[in-house]
This record gives structure tokens, C-alpha cells and sequence, in this order.
């Protein structure tokens, strides 16, 4: 490529702002002609300077929010205080600010236990590699209660041997968290808008008031794992309230 030695324009220092870089290449596009065989190789230089710049910014952008999301509290709360405090403000489900009457919770707390109580009555405890799971008798009367509605209390357990093929394909477990491990020290291009989105996401449930909490950690986690297991489809807006409602019952590595 020909340089034009008629044109003097030093070269564009490192430390310079994307802002000014960029209102560099403008006045360089308005007062010369597009880039030819015969345009000088200091646009190109102002080009991938500017180019650099903002990729160096968003590599620190994300490395600052993954930083937010790895660091820990610097004092510990007392979780049993915190929990009793939060709880007294709270509906059964954890969400501030309720307009349930008491009456009403009674009788939920009352045919809450009657059903748990069922569910107990056709549940059998088994361990798998050392872990407490259950299962079920599949019959019609578990496909009524299932649809009827499965009690708080034993959602996480249900949802579990009901996605397990009845607990068949349990013990993949230890692939499935080895591979979750494995996804996320794997970059994602969708970190800034999963960040963006994660505080609009169920802000009256105590699990995921705090900004960089356990329960928004949990989320972030699991929403960028999975934007890197499935890159066709990667992220979208709506995914969190899917992944934070599981998460209201299962630990993140069950997702």
C-alpha cells in the first residue's frame, strides 16, 4: 500500500479516550476520501486504535462484573436473624410486601400440610451416591396430584425424579455438575446484559433483593452457563424469571 507523504497526522497514543478516538476517525472521513489503494496507513491506524480501545473497555467491563458476582461479603450476617427478620415481612413464597391477610394464610398453611402430608404418605427415601433423593409410585394418582399442584415443601424433590425419568438417569449427576463447572470459567458474550437484567428480576423476593447477593450470584451463574452450553440460542430477556422461580427450590448445580 502506498503511503502518502504529503500528510502528516501522528500516531494515535494508547492512553487516548474511545471518545476522542472516535471523533478522530469522523473529522479524518469528512476531510478525506474513503480508504483506497492510495489512502495512507495512518487510517488504519486511527481505526484500529479506536477499535482496540473499545475492546480493551468491554474486557474490563466484564471482567468487573464477573469480579461483582465472585467477590464475598466482607462480614458474615447472622443468617438465623437475618432469615427471622426477613421472614416476619414476607409471604409464604418470600415476597415482600404482601397484602394476604391472616386469615387467609391460615387456611393455605392448613391445606398446605394436608396435601404435604399426602405426598409424604406415597414418597420412598432412597440414597444415591450418598445423596437423599425420592420416588414415586407413577400411577394416575400421580399424574392428578402433579397437575392438582405439588406442595412447597416437596417441589424441588417431584421436579427431580419427575426430570430424571424417575430417577433413572440420576446418577449422570456428577457429569451434568462437572460440565456446569466446566461452562462457566468459559467467557460469554452475553455477561453485560445478564448483569443489566438480573436486578429487575423478582425484586420483592428476599432471595434476590441484594445486588450481588447468593441468590443473584446463583442466577448469574446459571444464566451464563447456560448462554454458553446452548450458543444458538445464548440469552434472552425473560430467562431470568424462568431460572429465578427453579431457584426458589433447587440449588444451582440441579438446574
Amino acid at each position: 500500500m502506498a503511503v502518502d507523504t504529503n500528510r502528516s497526522c501522528p500516531p494515535v497514543p494508547i492512553w487516548i479516550e474511545l471518545s476522542k478516538a472516535q471523533e478522530q476517525v469522523e473529522r479524518d472521513n469528512n476531510n478525506h476520501p474513503p480508504l483506497t489503494s492510495g489512502s495512507s496507513d495512518t487510517d488504519y491506524t486511527i481505526i484500529t486504535a479506536a477499535s482496540s480501545i473499545r475492546t480493551s473497555l468491554s474486557l474490563r467491563d466484564k471482567r468487573e462484573i464477573i469480579q461483582q458476582y465472585e467477590q464475598r461479603p466482607e462480614k458474615t450476617p447472622d443468617i438465623a436473624s437475618e432469615m427471622e427478620k426477613w421472614y416476619a415481612m414476607t409471604d409464604r413464597y418470600g415476597f415482600l410486601n404482601t397484602q394476604q391477610t391472616e386469615s387467609d394464610s391460615i387456611l393455605l398453611k392448613e391445606k398446605e400440610i394436608e396435601r404435604a402430608e399426602k405426598w409424604a404418605a406415597m414418597s420412598h427415601r432412597i440414597l444415591i451416591d450418598g445423596e437423599t433423593a425420592y420416588t414415586f409410585s407413577y400411577s394416575s394418582k400421580l399424574r392428578r396430584r402433579v397437575y392438582k399442584g405439588i406442595p412447597d415443601c416437596w417441589r424441588r424433590d417431584v421436579w427431580y425424579y419427575l426430570v430424571t425419568d424417575g430417577l433413572r438417569s440420576a446418577k449422570e449427576d456428577y457429569a451434568y455438575k462437572k460440565s456446569y463447572q466446566e461452562l462457566l470459567l468459559k467467557e460469554s458474550p452475553h455477561e453485560r446484559q445478564i448483569d443489566l437484567d438480573i436486578p429487575r428480576t423478582l425484586r420483592d423476593h428476599i432471595m434476590f433483593k441484594q445486588r450481588y447477593g447468593s441468590g443473584q450470584r446463583a442466577l448469574f451463574n446459571v444464566l451464563r452457563a447456560f448462554s454458553n452450553y446452548d450458543e444458538e440460542v445464548g440469552y434472552c430477556q425473560g430467562m431470568t424469571n424462568i431460572v429465578a422461580t427453579i431457584l426458589m427450590y433447587c440449588d444451582e448445580e440441579v438446574i
